[in-house]
């Protein structure tokens, strides 16, 4: 069976088909090393994040290497692979994993460590490092937050980065490159790779464990006692930023242009692990942000930009940035979110900016309910702060926000948890009484378990239990009842799971691969999860998966000690003993500095964006009032043929949509808070069917040629849609539907005999009742009512170009040698009949079957 075929079986085959827009498509043969860059999650989370797309690009970007990319298929899709024995494969070159020289996949997450495995398994590469014995195996290198404790998974890799990645992901691939497959087998490769600063190399450090297997330090074998050192960028080059971001064939979870405006966090709360990996403060200069924004909204034609830090806010020219933002895109209708605001940053002034567009929403983390607890987690946000900047909010026009809580902090009590529950009714009030009425506001209150992470002040602190985590999170739903709240949590049972792999040791290893063996997949999704697994498999090894959750003496041995994140063990002790002292640690980019140990002042040090004093101070913003504009209407015929039959209707106009944008046609948008661009498309056709003529009628402000309208948008659309007419009119273009519908079809597995005789039968028959269910309900139809023509023909007498180029590449995907070719007219009324359940009636075809056929809508 080939790729295309399997492809027609999976429930979201838009994942895998690749060729994005901005894609890199290089020879094969053309390089001397290739590699894979893989993120060990579904499509939509890994196409969102922004740390792969940097490697992706920097990589493509040598002259000497490439870069394809790999994403975890779902449950269906690895069902099918094996059992087509198909191997999992990068997305542009259609390559097994095995055929590359290296490949780095990304650790963003603890649940995701369990498909790590299932990518490996379904390349035929063996899980673990002592296994890839010579010369045959790619070189396996792990990256990502996650890495500043890697013992759980270290066994499964080669070498792993320690930190920043831009600069040591060329250098990793320059003594790939140097070194021959001689190289490789006798460990000379790793012995250079770990002479590059940042990369740890698990197979030279050994886990050493005393009575009752309690973890006592990591070894290293030739006995020096190295501390690998975290790798910093000195500064967020223009050049580290992806030139031609990818664009999503379906929709992700954050399918938005983001550009990363500064890294690291210096603000020292206390449960945030981020907060030490990224430190310090490296503002990207002012005039990049606005070059790499405008080139890549030119490039993928997205319609809003996210300003991506620790704290956006907390950039130091984020008011002159954000009125340079609105005033050059309010009058494209692309909007600006802040995704991470901390509260007292989001000012008045550029809550007036960001509402100009569209009112993206607004997300702010008090964290903890009460001041003192805050005080102990060193978020320095007063209570009277927050409920300011609600009465902000809500005065400008929103009528919600989303407020995020950790419960299980230290120290925490029930009277805090009650605390979440009072401020959040403030936080109401507040909104509503600053709109001058008592309903309509609402308040979402969404609350996670608080996990202690390795190089924190928290570190040694217990994580509390499932039980009381669901206790605890009960309190909360209790006390917020009522339409005017929303409360949601993260479940308590994967933050078990990610405290236990957080703080675990080499042990977890062989749990996640037990784990896997009994069928863990996808843990980060709820739907997924099977904590049993887990629980079976730490039972099989005598794994005590609670001990991974306690308190941790001070002076114990930790098993991510080795790793030197930059931040002192002392600092972190200091910090802990401040907490329990309700003392404040100030942000050291504002005041003093606080001795964590990060920077030498020399090559590391706070960098804060630089920009002119003397730019334009940020203004009173409003929505534009755009003039009355006589509407040109615009009608475009295009066809979906071949992959773009992978995308459903919503992909497709999202695609389509951004392609507008990037062709610059000048679309007319809806008017109010939410404007829309005003581009109507005909009938959906359903996922996997192909169509030679659908429909979309533009409106624009402004008259253009018709064959420039073709040109542009043939330039920008991929996947198989090419515009065919475009028909420019003054007067008002309506789209009707199809009274009569003809298509093209490709039966799988049917011979031309068998065929004939189940077309007979139908032809024969007077009636032919098919029960199909609509709008949930089943109705019965008379198919002999509808079906007009249904009758097998040969491919030489297909007459028309298209038709007769599209079966003939048709027949080239097919893995069948019993195919029969039929043409089909169906009379089109209410209800709609879809081909496929007219086949399937017909032919008395196996869902399964149905889904290889080829449908073309002529």
């Amino acid at each position: 069976m080939t790729i295309q075929e399997i492809l027609s079986l999976c429930r979201k085959p838009g994942r895998y088909i690749g060729r994005e827009k901005n894609a890199y498509h290089k020879p094969w043969e053309s390089v001397p090393v290739r590699t894979a860059c893989i993120f060990p999650d579904l499509y939509e989370i890994g196409m969102s994040h922004l740390g792969l797309q940097i490697l992706y690009d920097i990589i493509n970007r040598l002259s000497w290497a490439l870069s394809d990319r790999v994403y975890c298929p779902d449950t269906d899709m690895e069902g099918l692979l094996r059992h087509h024995n198909m191997p999992l494969f990068g997305l542009e070159t259609r390559r097994p994993l095995s055929d590359f020289d290296c490949l780095f996949i990304t650790l963003p997450y603890e649940l995701c460590y369990s498909n790590i495995f299932t990518i490996l398994d379904l390349s035929g590469i063996p899980f673990f490092h002592r296994e890839r014995d010579g010369d045959s195996w790619p070189l396996i290198v792990g990256g990502g937050s996650c890495c500043l404790n890697p013992e759980p998974v270290a066994d499964l890799f080669d070498a792993i980065v320690i930190g920043d990645g831009e600069e040591v992901v060329v250098e990793i691939l320059e003594v790939l490159g140097r070194s021959g497959k001689k190289d490789r087998a006798n460990g000379e490769l790793l012995q250079d790779l770990s002479s590059i600063p940042g990369i740890y190399i698990p197979s030279c450090y050994q886990p050493a464990y005393g009575r009752g297997k309690r973890f006592e330090g990591m070894e290293c074998r030739d006995g020096d006692e190295k501390r690998v050192r975290r790798r910093l960028i000195p500064e967020l080059k223009k050049s580290f930023s992806p030139v031609f971001p990818l664009v999503p064939n379906v929709q992700v979870v954050h399918d938005r242009l983001g550009v990363e405006i500064a890294r690291g966090c210096t603000r020292g709360c206390r449960y945030c692990q981020a907060s030490t990996i990224y430190r310090p403060v490296r503002e990207r200069d002012l005039d990049d942000i606005l070059s790499i924004t405008a080139q890549g909204l030119d490039a993928t034609g997205w319609e809003e930009i996210s300003l991506l830090s620790l704290s956006t806010g907390d950039y130091t020219a984020i008011a002159p940035l954000i009125l340079e933002l609105m005033d050059t895109y309010v009058s494209k209708n692309i909007s600006v979110s802040l995704p991470s605001l901390r509260v007292g940053t989001l000012t008045p002034e550029i809550m007036e900016q960001i509402r100009r567009v569209r009112k993206t929403g607004f997300t702010l983390a008090p964290e903890a309910g009460s001041d003192r607890l805050r005080m102990v987690i060193n978020k320095g946000i007063a209570e009277e702060d927050l409920l300011d900047t609600a009465a902000s909010i809500g005065a400008r026009g929103w009528n919600s926000v989303k407020l995020y809580f950790m419960i299980g902090l230290p120290t925490e009590t029930d009277e805090d948890i009650m605390e979440i529950v009072s401020l959040a009714k403030k936080v109401l009030k507040a909104i509503s009484s600053s709109q001058g009425k008592k309903r309509g506001a609402r308040v979402t209150v969404s609350v996670g378990t608080f996990v202690p992470k390795p190089h924190t002040p928290f570190q040694w602190e217990a994580q509390i239990s499932v039980a009381e985590s669901r206790r605890r999170i009960g309190l909360i739903k209790d006390g917020l009842r009522g339409k005017q709240f929303q409360v949601k949590w993260h479940d308590p049972v994967q933050s078990f799971l990610e405290g236990i792999f957080s703080r675990g040791d080499r042990k977890l290893s062989a749990l996640i691969h037990a784990a896997w063996q009994k069928g863990a997949r996808l843990d980060a999704w709820t739907d997924n999860l099977c904590p049993e697994y887990y629980g079976q498999a730490a039972h099989e090894l005598d794994i005590d998966l609670e001990s991974y959750l306690q308190a941790i003496p001070e002076d114990a041995c930790l098993p991510w000690d080795h790793i030197d994140s930059g931040v002192k063990k002392a600092f972190f002790r200091l910090e802990r003993k401040r907490a329990l002292r309700l003392q404040y640690t100030p942000d050291c980019r504002t005041n003093d500095c606080q001795g964590c140990g990060v920077c030498d002042f020399k090559d590391i040090k706070p960098v804060l964006a630089q920009y002119k004093k003397d730019r334009p101070a940020l203004s009173q913003g409003s929505l534009e009032k755009r003039p009355d504009i006589q509407p040109i209407y615009c009608a475009v015929s295009f066809s979906r043929v071949f992959d773009a039959r992978f995308l459903g209707h919503l992909d497709m106009v999202r695609m389509f949509l951004r392609a507008i944008r990037r062709a610059g046609l000048p679309v007319a948008y809806s008017q109010g808070f939410h404007p829309m661009p005003r581009v109507s498309f005909s009938q959906p056709i359903p996922l996997g069917m192909e169509c030679l003529r659908q429909s979309a009628v533009l409106v624009l402000n402004e008259a253009m040629k018709a064959g420039e309208v073709t040109q542009r948008l043939n330039k920008e659309l991929p996947l198989g849609i090419k515009v065919k007419d475009v028909e420019i009119s003054r007067t008002k273009i309506k789209i009707m539907p199809d009274s009569r519908e003809s298509f093209l079809i490709l039966l799988r597995d049917i011979s031309q005999e068998v065929a004939q005789a189940r077309i007979e039968s139908f032809l024969r028959s007077s009636e032919f009742y098919l029960d199909v269910e609509k709008k949930g309900r089943k109705i019965s139809l008379d198919l002999s009512k509808r079906v007009e023509t249904i009758k097998q023909i040969s491919i030489q007498e297909i007459d028309d170009d298209q038709e007769m180029y599209w079966a003939k590449e048709v027949l080239k995907q097919v893995s069948s040698t019993q195919n029969s070719l039929l043409r089909m007219e169906i009379l089109q009324e209410s209800p709609h009949i879809k081909p496929s359940d007219a086949l399937v009636g017909m032919f008395q075809l196996s869902s399964s079957h149905m889904l290889l056929a080829r449908i073309l809508k002529i």
